[in-house]
């Protein structure tokens, strides 16, 4: 006698690794542009060109029309920090929102 796996089950087999596969490429193919749009919104907001950008969490959201990824960025330079919560649709549509007080904090020196 064969064991047939309910087609369920089958189903579930094939498409579980295409939807993982999927969820990690969003957050790869948008991860680079969430970095840039964060930087480029840093500079502007504290005058400062070397900034040091470090990718402090990131996930894969869900809106009504789209899936899209949300990264959150922490920016340091010149002195000062500032966190940005950047929401990617593609790498060609990413908006950065501040999350910090006051938008910009100065680093506390020693």
């Amino acid at each position: 006698m064969k064991f047939q796996m309910p087609h369920s089950l089958r189903m579930s087999a094939v498409l579980l690794p295409l939807l993982v596969t999927s969820c990690v490429n969003i957050l790869a193919q948008n991860g680079p542009a969430a970095l840039q749009t964060a930087e480029n919104r840093a500079r502007f907001e504290m005058n400062c060109p070397q900034l040091q950008a470090t990718v402090i969490s990131q996930k894969i959201i869900q809106g009504w029309r789209f899936e899209g990824s949300e990264h959150t960025i922490g920016i340091r330079g010149c002195d000062r920090q500032a966190v940005y919560v950047v929401y990617c649709r593609d790498p060609q549509d990413c908006n950065a929102l501040s999350q910090t007080n006051q938008a910009i904090t100065k680093i506390p020196q020693p």
